[in-house]
């Protein structure tokens, strides 16, 4: 296999990290990304797809009970952040989540859409 693979995931992560995001956000359209992102969510659970979409963001912060245990207060303020911003009227509204997508960090935003796709294809 590749080797050093482990050593070149550990060097990109710490470039990218000291860069605090991905390059070319000109080159992405984040409207069309988050369309793609709505549009995949609603095929794999249509009538519950938002709250899906809030669960699955929040992940990428951590599972709230891992932060909990390890008392990472900033990741259990970053979960709560972006958690309660999906919400409107105790409500996850689509106009909430895009919101926060347009929000997140580019990596992210690519990140998700291509977790969507991962669990659209689990579906089917």
């Amino acid at each position: 296999m590749f080797k050093g693979r482990k050593t070149l995931k550990k060097r990109i992560h710490k470039y990218i990290s000291n860069k605090q995001d991905i390059c070319c956000e000109m080159d992405i359209d984040r409207k069309v990304a988050i369309q793609q992102i709505m549009e995949t969510y609603k095929k794999i659970d249509a009538p519950e797809y938002l709250n899906n979409i809030n669960n699955d963001l929040v992940k990428f912060i951590g599972y709230y009970d891992d932060l909990k245990k390890t008392k990472d207060k900033e990741g259990m303020r970053l979960w709560n952040e972006l958690d309660k911003g999906m919400f409107e009227n105790e409500v996850v509204t689509e106009e909430r989540v895009q919101q926060i997508l347009q929000e997140v960090p580019l990596y992210i935003l690519l990140s998700f859409l291509g977790y969507a796709a991962y669990k659209e294809a689990l579906k089917f």
